[in-house]
């Protein structure tokens, strides 16, 4: 047994290690020389605590569960990497949980995490209101919103500005002398998707132009759906010369039609999109972007969740984190 051996090391009792490695020095006067050979023997040794014993005694299992639409994505990759490192710093181990943008998967994956008994839930979530599991849920447990939202909630929850954002790009794409703007979004109904439309509407009808709904696509968030809303623009608007895309992955797809139809043509797309910052140096072209701080959406998040977790039903914030919009123009 780990104390037993640090006994033999070091002479203090059962009761005066196990407050030490439990961090309760200072709550039991424990003078810091006889914390410092308890921890010193804890190391030598290699000692690792019983998390199981712990979670038991303290009906604590430090695991946060973390629920993304798509890991694949990078937004969302470099968020959960953001998110764990933030916790791990706080003592909490993460189980990430991928639901594709099913609405069903987030279900599955939320009671798996009830069952894991896990202390909290961050999610951005696919569904846009909340239902009566989720409700339950958020009853017994720390639950943050992240990125996405719904529509009403009194959840905690924070996420960027999404629609002053898009308005802004949209705005400035007008202001460029563009007016037949495509856009090409993501899965129709879901948060982000209809937020960054509404700004996309407000930035026309600002100036009282109409949007011609020939060019609104709605086929989904991947590279794919990208690809096919690009290709189906260009054969029904082949003279279409800025487009607007809804995430980082659109774009990709998109690109890669718009590449091939430029070679062709030689005819110039502005391309612009949310969340494509870390690609602008890859593409020798003008690109507008709006670019999300993935480091205040984790450490809002995680502290939103760690407030939660000492009281439940103490915080109900919501924050909403300014979008930087850049032109990013080559030399």
């Amino acid at each position: 047994m780990s104390i037993k051996r640090i006994q033999e090391r070091t002479g203090f009792s059962y009761s005066t290690i196990s407050r030490v490695l439990n961090g309760k020095a200072k709550e039991f006067r424990i003078s810091d020389p006889t914390r410092d050979a308890i921890m010193e023997a804890a190391k030598e040794i290699n000692y690792r605590p019983n998390m199981l014993a712990q979670s038991l005694r303290m009906r604590k299992t430090y695991t946060i569960g973390l629920i993304v639409p798509d890991i694949q994505n990078p937004f969302f990759g470099e968020l959960a990497w953001r998110i764990e490192r933030k916790l791990r710093g706080h003592g909490y181990s993460t189980i990430l949980c991928n639901t594709d943008e099913i609405s069903e998967n987030e279900e599955f994956y939320l009671q798996v995490l009830v069952d894991r008994r896990v202390d909290g839930i961050i999610i951005a979530p696919v569904h846009t209101e909340e239902w009566p599991g989720l409700e339950e849920i958020r009853r017994r447990r720390s639950v943050v919103l992240i990125d996405r939202t719904f529509y009403e909630t009194d959840m905690p929850w924070v996420t960027s500005s999404n629609e002053q954002a898009a308005d802004q790009m949209a705005s400035a794409l007008l202001r460029l002398g563009f007016t037949r703007i495509a856009f090409l979004g993501g899965v129709p109904g879901t948060y982000v998707n209809t937020v960054r439309f509404w700004g996309f509407r407000k930035a026309f009808e600002r100036q009282g132009l109409p949007i011609d709904n020939d060019l609104v696509l709605n086929e989904g968030y991947s590279p794919a759906a990208g690809e096919k809303m690009m290709t189906d623009l260009l054969a029904r608007s082949p003279d279409i010369r800025a487009v607007f895309c809804v995430n980082n992955l659109v774009f990709l797809g998109a690109m890669k039609t718009v590449q091939t139809h430029e070679l062709k043509t030689a005819d110039r797309i502005l391309m612009s999109a949310f969340d494509i910052s870390p690609y602008c140096g890859m593409f020798k072209r003008p690109l507008v972007c709006a670019s999300q701080n993935r480091e205040k959406l984790a450490d809002t998040a995680v502290s939103l969740l760690l407030r939660g977790i000492e009281d439940p039903l103490g915080t109900h914030d919501h924050v909403t984190i300014p979008i930087d919009l850049s032109l990013y123009r080559i030399a």
